[in-house]
């Protein structure tokens, strides 16, 4: 099968999968895990249904990015994962604030994640869990699993494919977009991990401050190319009008347009659709999300 046939599939409803890496997984038991982790993050966890997750981030009392999370949920635990690159930071961080209360962090370095396409729940065996989430752009499943687990897949989907459902979407990805110390509000990641209803957390005030009397001085945008772009890569600088503006953090072909897709993190001036920028010989147009997640 081509893949650009495999990419149809996908989104007819053909079951697939495809094992994530570089992601560490923390259990999380207690009473007030609810409670506690919700004064951690930048999303509610107290709507979070069982068998079902949300994106949120983590920062420093100032703001700042430590990393990008996703929290799902069973009827005894909460189940994080966030970028393996920083997971003793990312841990000790977890269980900074933590005094009398019933809560324990139980780090599966062990258990592997695979994103399942499919619009029905896997059935897995013993030690594995499995939630419902919008990973990459499309609804489907993210299964975590211990060695010993066993689950029926379906087509196996390699990164090529992943990486045009994740631009097409504009989403961003640690290590990418997302980098330790940027504003979550400047890397894409609002309103996509961020809720301004709910309760106080660590770095809420920077958060909301910039939410509500500010504005992010840079953004995340999504590029068509206009001209050809051959040899395009992350970094490459971006400039309007012959002013430097930014820089292209991920370059993806994309199956649904049939040409290449960027994602680019400029000044909020260039950041509005129908904006030209340049990178090197190449032109590009910021467009909006192909599909929203």
């Amino acid at each position: 099968m081509t893949l650009e046939a495999l990419y149809d599939e996908i989104l007819s409803g053909k079951t697939a999968w495809a094992t994530i890496p570089h992601r560490a997984l923390w259990k999380v038991t207690g009473a007030d895990r609810v409670r506690y982790l919700n004064g951690q993050v930048t999303n509610d966890v107290a709507v979070v249904a069982p068998a079902s997750a949300i994106y949120a981030a983590i920062l420093t009392a100032k703001g700042k990015l430590l990393g990008d999370l996703w929290i799902g949920a069973s009827e005894d635990a909460l189940w994080i994962d966030g970028p393996a690159s920083e997971k003793d930071s990312l841990e000790a961080r977890l269980r900074r604030f933590l005094a009398a209360d019933d809560v324990e962090f139980e780090r599966l370095d062990e258990w592997t994640l695979t994103r399942i396409f499919s619009s029905s729940a896997p059935t897995p065996s013993a030690g594995a869990v499995a939630f419902r989430s919008t990973r990459f752009g499309l609804p489907g499943w993210d299964l975590w699993s211990c060695p010993t687990a066993t689950v029926e897949l379906g087509l196996p989907v390699p990164e090529a494919i992943l990486e045009s459902f994740r631009l097409e979407a504009r989403l961003p990805r640690w290590g990418a977009e997302l980098q330790p110390g940027d504003l979550p509000q400047e890397v894409g990641m609002d309103p996509l991990a961020i809720s301004y209803q709910k309760g106080c957390y660590v770095g809420q005030e920077v958060v909301s401050r910039l939410h509500h009397i500010g504005h992010a001085n840079r953004s995340l945008v999504l590029l068509a190319a206009l001209s050809p772009s051959a040899g395009l890569q992350a970094g490459a600088p971006l400039s309007q009008h012959g002013q430097d503006v930014g820089r292209i953090t991920s370059v993806a072909y994309s199956f649904a347009r049939k040409a290449e897709l960027a994602l680019g993190i400029v000044k909020r001036a260039s950041a509005v659709p129908g904006a030209q920028l340049q990178a090197g010989t190449s032109l590009w147009e910021v467009i909006e999300p192909l599909r929203t997640p």
